[in-house]
């Protein structure tokens, strides 16, 4: 059958068939709208698809109807067409005429018009909004559906989340909180709190609060409290603000001021309270802290480095595992890390590197090794993440390419390749591999994601073989060969090894978990 400008049946079965599923589907709202504008058309050029048309919709009404037996059957479009087949030549006058009386040829078209309208309209409308972030978000109702907020009513029970809007305008709101989303560049509180930046690109920004008071934005970070009572306040942490109260008369708020509005009572001028409100790098530290404690707790966290401990011993990188397998850092020095107040090691130069001693780790049947790197520049056709010193049987190789690709190898084993252009720079990345040592196999993450990969084996593969790290270093290659010695070139923040292969849903919770 073709459905395309025209529809073509192999024969009456075959059209019966398309009719009642585009029917079904219909009734059940997830009819394709070209299928029911050609559906529509169909029936207004051919009386034979109107016939097959109306005994449907009456044999569905009669069998619901009915007190037999014939309820309890799941009728499938195909269930359908054989009790219509069946029943067709003894209903078919008298439920084509019934029908063509009650609802007549143009009501049919007017329906099916209505509800092509209306199955395009979710298209046409735009989110306004995205969930960039949040910790422990409890929401009421239904909540918000694929990470996207649309014009409406939203209610945070608990918990903190961060909506950025599509203008740059970017809100933290702590729960309990109660606003909605009028326009995209309006917003109004109930009740609860707000702490908004509104970069250039969304100067103008409205926030309409309790007794009829509005916050423009020119340019900002300020937060908005509101309580049930009707009592408002706005704190201004840079930048400035207008405040119209609820006698509309308009105030200038600047950096490190705020005022307090009560209905019927006299505006108190305040200093800005940044404890008040959790602003975003707060709600990043929020959840760093979280995924920081439940990777101590975990039984299969073999080794993990936080960075935490650099400034206090710069030359020492801590295992925050129980394994206690401390780095030695050489060269690469401690920076800002993907979060606000997160530490990283910044790597510049060839000599830059954390050696790591991990002879005595014991691999079992397989691992996961994640990090979070932000390469800078792809200066090397081959960059070390966290290579074995040598490439003896068993020595891992964890590496990004000029072109983007990241890469895995374990000698006398296999090697995979993911497809260029993956790994980009200036850009917070996790990175991820977890191998099946019983099968050689391994399988790539990006962000959470698997990626595909080109496996080759190696020719020389080696029976029997054990993966091992042995002596290994983190942003370079401890042997130097092919006129290099493989140096990374960026920050890298977290690296975590754990002793089993994490589930694709495992990798997803890591890097929700922990994303900036």
């Amino acid at each position: 059958m073709k459905t395309s400008n025209s529809l073509h049946f192999t024969d009456e079965e075959d059209k019966i068939f398309w009719i009642e599923k585009v029917i079904a589907e219909f009734s059940e709202g997830s009819a394709l709208p070209e299928e029911v504008e050609q559906l529509r058309t169909l029936l207004l050029n051919d009386p034979d698809a109107r016939r097959i048309y109306l005994e449907s919709n009456q044999l569905t009404i009669l069998l619901e109807s009915t007190h037999t037996a014939a309820p309890q059957i799941n009728q499938t479009p195909l269930l359908k067409k054989r009790l219509s087949l069946r029943l067709l030549p003894h209903w078919t006058s008298r439920i084509a005429a019934v029908l063509v009386l009650a609802l007549g040829i143009c009501g049919i078209w007017l329906a099916l018009k209505s509800t092509s309208d209306s199955l395009k309209q979710p298209e046409q409308t735009p989110w306004l909004a995205t969930l960039s972030s949040s910790n422990k978000a409890q929401w009421a109702g239904p909540g918000v559906s694929s990470g996207k907020f649309y014009a409406g009513n939203f209610i945070l029970k608990s918990g903190v989340a961060e909506l950025e809007f599509q203008n740059g305008a970017s809100f933290v709101i702590e729960g309990p909180c109660a606003l909605e989303i009028i326009n995209a560049e309006k917003l109004e509180l109930e009740y609860g709190k707000i702490w908004g930046h509104c970069p250039p690109a969304a100067r103008g920004f409205e926030v309409i609060a309790p007794g009829g008071n509005r916050i423009v934005d020119l340019g900002t970070k300020f937060a908005v409290g509101a309580d049930p009572s009707g009592s408002v306040e706005v704190h201004v942490f840079d930048g400035e603000v207008e405040v119209f109260s609820d006698s509309q008369e308009k105030k200038f708020l600047e950096a490190g001021a705020a005022i307090h509005i009560s209905p019927g009572e006299e505006h108190i001028s305040l200093d800005a309270n940044f404890d008040n409100f959790t602003n975003a790098a707060q709600l990043q530290d929020d959840r760093y802290q979280l995924h920081h404690a439940a990777l101590l707790e975990r039984e299969d966290l073999l080794l993990y480095y936080d960075f935490a401990s650099l400034p206090k011993n710069p030359s020492i990188l801590d295992d925050q595992s129980s394994s206690e397998l401390h780095g030695r850092v050489v060269g690469a020095v401690s920076v800002q890390g993907r979060t606000t107040g997160k530490d990283a090691l910044l790597f510049e130069n060839k000599t830059d590197t954390v050696a790591l001693n991990l002879r005595n780790l014991t691999l079992g049947k397989g691992f996961t090794l994640a990090m979070w790197i932000k390469p800078t520049d792809f200066q090397k056709s081959s960059m070390a993440l966290l290579n074995s010193n040598g490439f003896s049987p068993g020595n891992i190789h964890f590496q990004i390419h000029d072109d983007g690709k990241l890469m895995t190898a374990i000698a006398g084993m296999a090697r995979y390749t993911s497809l260029p252009n993956m790994i980009k720079t200036d850009v917070w990345q996790l990175v991820s591999v977890r191998w099946d040592l019983e099968n050689n196999q391994a399988q790539l993450f990006l962000n959470g994601e698997p990626l595909q990969s080109i496996e080759n084996k190696f020719p020389n593969t080696t029976p029997n073989t054990k993966a091992k790290f042995g002596q290994s270093r983190i942003g370079t290659w401890g042997k130097r060969t092919f006129g290099h010695n493989r140096n990374f070139v960026g920050r890298i923040d977290e690296v975590m090894l754990f002793s089993n292969q994490l589930s694709e849903s495992e990798m997803t919770q890591l890097f929700e978990a922990s994303r900036p």
